[in-house]
């Protein structure tokens, strides 16, 4: 069996891709500024079309900037559509939230544009995401009731549940320790608690703790099943964060681990805090898990919108 069919097995399918909807609207877009710029293209094509567009914006750079802006969004539908076709799984809610917010940029100067078709694939995009972190087997829902940001990293493995977490919690390479020095120096200007610079530790497989309310660094095991999951916790004034290692039943190797983070904010500190670390965090955890994992293949990602209710 593929990692394709590996990856999408257990999922629900997805007839059609968000990118291949995307590749739609692009080529869509194309069509209408054919037509609508018939006129000023056929000028560029008269003119030998190598430098036929002029420095100013009039009506041959409008059509020029028209085209080359449904050609990008044809190519990045088709790059969606790979990911999609190739993981089994939907693009993350940061892709979701890209095309929300892109549409928005679009509509509010100008309300006459097709710009308001990004919108649903928008809405569409943060839908699947949402619909695939629920699916995840093994994370029992409450942990997921009320997030703000969930996000999902996903290898393949042939080890059991107690080696992976052993190996995802002994990983901490001197650029790790790196960064959490630097964090160190962000929490105190925010004025939060400073828990100091873990130290590197080799966790070994038979004392991955497995008992509620146990330590794993500065994680209390909050839920733990072995070989389907293990799900660790850590408070603080500004916010609560999860980090969640299940891992997909089934006698094939090797087997899919999903190592999931759940974050709730408690205050204003919480967001500003998270969407200032937000991609050291995807750094680390990537890291984290291919370590884990003993590849250096690439991790793929997911999400789910915030405020997951």
């Amino acid at each position: 069996m593929d990692m394709r069919s590996r990856m999408s097995e257990g999922r629900p399918r997805m007839r059609v891709t968000t990118g291949t909807l995307l590749m739609v609207v692009g080529g869509l877009h194309q069509v209408v500024g054919l037509v609508l710029y018939r006129g000023p293209l056929w000028e560029m094509a008269s003119a030998g079309v190598l430098a036929s567009v002029p420095e100013d914006m009039g009506a041959r750079a409008a059509a020029f900037w028209f085209l080359v802006a449904g050609w990008g969004m044809m190519l990045l539908g088709a790059l969606a559509r790979w990911v999609e076709r190739e993981t089994g799984r939907p693009p993350p809610a940061s892709f979701g939230w890209g095309l929300l917010g892109l549409g928005v940029f679009l509509v509010v100067p100008m309300p006459v544009t097709g710009g308001w078709v990004l919108l649903p694939l928008g809405l569409l995009a943060l839908r699947r995401a949402h619909r695939f972190v629920k699916a995840l087997p093994g994370v029992p829902p409450e942990f997921l009731e009320g997030a703000h940001h969930v996000d999902v990293k996903t290898v393949e493995s042939e080890l059991s549940l107690r080696e992976f977490v052993a190996r995802l919690m002994s990983y901490q390479p001197a650029w790790v320790t790196a960064l959490f020095t630097v964090r160190g120096v962000f929490v105190r200007l925010l004025g939060l608690r400073q828990v100091g610079v873990p130290q590197p530790r080799r966790l070994r497989a038979e004392d991955v703790p497995m008992s509620r309310g146990a330590t794993a660094a500065f994680f209390t095991v909050r839920h733990a099943e072995e070989e389907r999951a293990w799900v660790v916790g850590a408070e603080d004034s500004h916010l609560d964060a999860v980090l969640a290692v299940c891992v997909e039943p089934g006698p094939t190797l090797p087997r899919r681990f999903h190592v999931v983070t759940v974050v709730r904010y408690r205050n204003w500190a919480g967001p500003v805090y998270f969407n200032v670390i937000r991609p050291f965090h995807h750094l680390v955890v990537g890291a984290m898990a291919r370590a884990a994992a003993g590849t250096l293949g690439s991790v793929a990602t997911s999400g789910a919108p915030t405020a997951h209710r």
